[in-house]
C-alpha cells in the first residue's frame, strides 16, 4: 500500500510540473518583499504573464484597494533595471484614476500612459497591443471578467516582448456580478 501512495503522489506531483509550464516561460520574478509569499510563488511573481487582481463587495466596483496593489507591483516592476525605459499603460473604464495618488504609491507619473476604453473587448483590446508593444514593462487593465479564449491571448502577447499584465477585476459602473468561466488562465488571482 505504502508503494502505490508514493507513485500515486510522484504521478500527481508530474501532472502539477506539467500544468505549470502550461503558462508560459517566466521572465524572472519579482519580489513582493514576503519570504512566505515569494516561497509560495516559486520565487516572487512571476513577470512575462498576466494576473487578476480583484476586491469583493464595494471594492468590485471602485477597485481602490486592488489599484493601489497593482500599482505598488506596477512601480516595483518598473523599478527594475531590465525595465529601465519602458512604460506602464493603465487602461481604464471610468476616468476616475488619481494619478497623484499612483506617484504617492511609488508609479512615475512620467512613465504611466492612461487609455480610456469604451467597453470591455475594447479594454482587453488594447491591453493586448500594449503587451506586445516593446515599449510597455506592465499594463493594467481594468476588466469585467477574463474568459479563456481572451486570458490565452493576452498571454500570448505577454510572451511576444515580455510584458506583464495587471487584469484589475472592476464593474466601474455597478450592475450584476461579473460572468465567471469556471476556470482562469491567469498566472496569479489576487483577491
Amino acid at each position: 500500500m505504502d508503494g502505490d501512495r508514493r507513485n500515486r503522489l510522484a504521478a500527481l506531483r508530474a501532472d502539477i510540473r506539467r500544468l505549470e509550464r502550461v503558462a508560459g516561460p517566466v521572465r524572472g520574478r519579482l519580489s513582493l518583499g514576503d519570504p512566505r509569499l515569494d516561497s509560495a510563488l516559486g520565487g516572487g511573481l512571476p513577470l512575462g504573464q498576466w494576473h487578476e487582481i480583484g476586491g469583493e463587495g464595494a471594492e468590485a466596483e471602485t477597485g481602490a484597494a486592488p489599484a493601489a496593489f497593482a500599482a505598488r507591483l506596477a512601480a516595483a516592476l518598473l523599478a527594475r533595471p531590465d525595465q529601465r525605459g519602458r512604460s506602464a499603460v493603465w487602461i481604464l473604464r471610468r476616468d476616475d484614476l488619481f494619478p497623484p495618488g499612483l506617484a504617492g504609491l511609488g508609479l512615475p507619473a512620467d512613465r504611466l500612459v492612461g487609455v480610456c476604453a469604451r467597453d470591455e473587448d475594447e479594454a482587453l483590446a488594447v491591453a493586448e497591443d500594449a503587451l506586445a508593444s516593446p515599449g510597455v514593462g506592465v499594463v493594467l487593465a481594468e476588466v469585467g471578467a477574463v474568459d479563456l479564449t481572451a486570458g490565452r491571448r493576452l498571454q500570448l502577447a505577454c510572451e511576444a516582448r515580455g510584458g506583464t499584465g495587471l487584469m484589475l477585476l472592476r464593474r466601474p459602473f455597478g450592475g450584476g456580478a461579473a460572468a465567471t468561466t469556471g476556470g482562469t488562465a491567469a498566472a496569479t488571482c489576487w483577491r
